[in-house]
């Protein structure tokens, strides 16, 4: 049982420490580290999603900051039990399963309950010296204990089409209030990090960039039988530009398809727009239908739709690309791209947000908006081999400059600060 410190009992690789709960006992299970150690809680509803930007770097942040030589180690806390993918969670803690604080409310307020009560009761309850929430939903309560929050981007409180109805805008009041009153804020970028102290109104001293990581094994060549496989699997063309990522408005994969569109059909160019299509359901102002505008600008040939790509899958999709395509106009931290250029892949990018200091000089940047760029960006590498190869040599070592190891150690740094008050004061 953790002392009134927050130090559980020393214990041996392998065994396990039973915490105080909240109204739950929750386990805590042995990360692999002998000896002392201070659990420092996240909220770990993003174990729900793994696919998500906010579920992989919960994933990557848990395993970096368990491999650090470091008495403060990660616990993922969810208000229910998630079953690992693929057989095995990404890291070694079991997460820990604290009961919901509202377990009869619908599921959008229990998440809120959850968010809110839920997590900083545990928190306490463990006597925790810090806790983390990794996305925009900090509690406005902390129950004592300090708050370190990463928030990825403010597009809900920048973009009106992300705030749609007065109770989404009503809750991203209520996390702000909750970010207002954190420790520590974490930001992907330094755009982000602008946002924030500008939007937000949080004193500059208390907000942090750290920056996301990204996975070296992209960049490791993939064999021809197995690229073989991955073109027979999604049905891909010989050459092809690619995107993949999402297709909400900010993503403007329908000016992307207008850019393809207006390119000369003599050169022979095919696009795959990879990743999963969202529902018809889904509002048309946030979704735009894609394969409607291919439709309309007629190019429904040369336009392919793979749906959802395997993550084993993802670095022959990258390498077998001749460009990357990244045409959005918004971007906390632009991952996407940054594994392209860690594929080895040549990217045409917007030039805006994150997206201008995580490409450096390894790509080429346009401004989305302007009449003609995107396409001309695009026909010029098309066309052209020794850009490309140029291109592609400037990714790798561009894309080695975001690590995880690097994300993990500033996040830690930011837990010790936040705990003792470091790093904490106004301007």
């Amino acid at each position: 049982m953790p002392g009134r410190e927050g130090m559980p009992a020393p214990r041996s690789p392998g065994g396990e420490v039973a915490t105080a709960g909240c109204r739950g006992d929750p386990v805590i299970r042995s990360h692999g580290v002998a000896g002392p150690y201070v659990a420092i809680p996240i909220n770990a509803q993003f174990l729900a999603h793994p696919a998500t930007g906010s579920g992989q770097y919960l994933a990557h942040l848990v395993a970096g900051a368990e491999g650090l030589d470091d008495p403060y180690v990660p616990v993922p806390v969810a208000d229910r039990s998630f079953a690992p993918g693929g057989g095995a969670w990404p890291f070694r803690t079991v997460p820990a399963v604290a009961r919901g604080a509202a377990p009869g409310l619908p599921p959008t307020l229990q998440k809120i309950a959850w968010e809110q009560f839920g997590f900083p009761a545990f928190a306490r309850d463990v006597r925790a010296p810090v806790m983390h929430v990794p996305y925009f939903a900090p509690p406005v309560v902390s129950q004592g204990v300090p708050v370190v929050v990463t928030i990825h981007d403010l597009i809900p409180l920048i973009v009106p089409a992300y705030a749609p109805n007065p109770l989404v805008r009503l809750y991203n009041r209520l996390v702000a209030s909750g970010a207002r009153r954190a420790a520590l804020v974490l930001a992907d970028s330094e755009a982000s990090r602008r946002d924030v102290i500008r939007i937000l109104g949080i004193p500059a001293s208390r907000v942090r960039t750290v920056y996301l990581g990204v996975d070296p094994h992209l960049g490791a060549p993939v064999p021809e039988a197995a690229r073989a496989s991955v073109r027979q699997r999604y049905g891909l063309p010989d050459r092809y530009l690619l995107y993949l990522g999402g297709f909400d408005a900010r993503k403007n994969v329908t000016g992307l398809i207008d850019a393809v569109a207006d390119l000369d059909p003599a050169i022979g160019w095919n696009l795959v727009v990879a990743g999963r299509l969202p529902g018809a359901t889904r509002s048309v102002d946030l979704f735009p239908d894609v394969r409607a505008r291919a439709a309309a600008r007629g190019v429904t040939d040369r336009i392919h739709f793979p749906g959802f790509i395997a993550e084993a899958d993802k670095p022959a999709l990258f390498q077998m690309a001749d460009t990357f395509v990244f045409p959005s106009t918004y971007e906390g931290f632009g991952l996407d791209p940054l594994e392209a250029l860690q594929a080895g892949t040549p990217v045409v990018c917007a030039d805006r947000t994150s997206l201008p200091e995580l490409m450096g000089e390894a790509a080429i940047l346009v401004d989305p908006n302007a009449p003609g760029a995107l396409t001309g960006a695009i026909d010029r590498v098309w066309r052209d081999a020794d850009l490309r190869a140029d291109l592609a040599a400037r990714g790798p070592g561009q894309a080695a400059r975001f690590r995880w190891e690097d994300c993990a150690r500033g996040t830690v740094a930011a837990w010790h600060d936040a705990a003792t008050g470091r790093g904490a004061g106004s301007e």
